[in-house]
């Protein structure tokens, strides 16, 4: 069994092909698609979350 160690960030879903992609990814692994605002949309809900 394989465990993600804390250090390790969230997985960052690709808007255009679905991949999960590793937190400190710029480019989408298999589309390379620019994860930017795919970031900046999982940190907008995190906030959201801690808000609440």
């Amino acid at each position: 069994m394989c465990f993600r160690p804390p250090s390790a960030g969230k997985a960052i879903k690709c808007p255009s092909c679905g991949a999960l992609n590793p937190s400190i990814a710029k480019n989408c692994v298999k589309c390379k698609t620019d994860l930017s605002q795919a970031k900046e949309e999982m940190n907008k809900e995190e906030n959201n979350k801690e808000d609440k």
